[in-house]
């Protein structure tokens, strides 16, 4: 089971900072789940929320403010000084580190709350840009923007997310062509697993952060574990094999 890391090493580090994901890849995870959207000036950005008050020291939405004027804000704010100022990363800034990383990348589109025109195409464009397609794939609660991915880059794994269970998870999946149902591990039951297996979807189940749950999803046959300590998950997972 791969283990994915959550906003990067975001149990411990400023989450979806460059710092997050350098950390992430130094605990030996498999990939970075990361979530992109625009700012005013069509930048692609790294950050999870659609407003910036939470895990910076700005207010307002991303998509009111130019990459410049963003940049000036403090991307580690809620950790009380502990971490040195950081910027809000651009999604480009993180191809140019990755490209040489041996990881892949989970790629979650922003788009269920606010959608924005042409983040798809401008994500693709910095993927194809830096050589990362086959390092990549794309996540969404906007099943829709999985859909546009897929007809502008047919070879590149969707996961579609969902919060509350999805019946017939692995036959919808299948359909629309998506590879991949990400699901809230909490919530997922055996018989959606057994379902996504019979129609050959990978499960890769958001937020592990406690074994219990993650030895759970071990018997579930679950393809990864999205977590904040990718760390612990690592170790685990080497111990779980001695």
């Amino acid at each position: 089971m791969k283990v994915v890391a959550h906003r990067g090493y975001s149990g411990r580090y400023p989450e979806n900072t460059m710092l997050a994901f350098q950390k992430a890849v130094e605990t030996g995870c498999d990939e970075i789940e990361l979530d992109v959207q625009l700012t005013k000036d069509d930048v692609v950005v790294i950050l999870h929320d659609e407003r910036i008050d939470r895990t910076t020291d700005g207010a307002g939405y991303v998509r009111d403010y130019t990459y410049e004027e963003l940049k000036q804000f403090n991307a580690a704010k809620c950790w009380d000084g502990k971490y040195d100022r950081m910027a809000i990363p651009t999604f480009e800034e993180y191809c140019l580190w990755v490209k040489d990383e041996p990881v892949t990348t989970n790629i979650e589109f922003k788009t269920s709350i606010y959608y924005y025109e042409g983040l798809e195409e401008k994500t693709i464009e910095l993927l194809r840009k830096y050589h990362l397609e086959e390092k990549a794939m794309f996540s969404s609660f906007n099943h829709v923007s999985l859909i546009k991915a897929k007809k502008l880059e047919p070879d590149i794994a969707c996961g579609i997310l969902v919060d509350d269970e999805l019946g017939n998870a692995g036959y919808y999946c299948s359909q629309y062509g998506f590879e991949c149902y990400h699901p809230n591990g909490a919530k997922l039951t055996g018989a959606v697993a057994e379902n996504c297996a019979r129609h050959g979807i990978k499960i890769n189940a958001w937020t592990i952060n406690d074994m219990a749950l993650l030895e759970r999803l071990g018997d579930l046959n679950c393809s990864g574990a999205i977590t904040n300590f990718p760390g612990i998950c690592r170790a685990w997972q080497q111990a779980m094999q001695e």
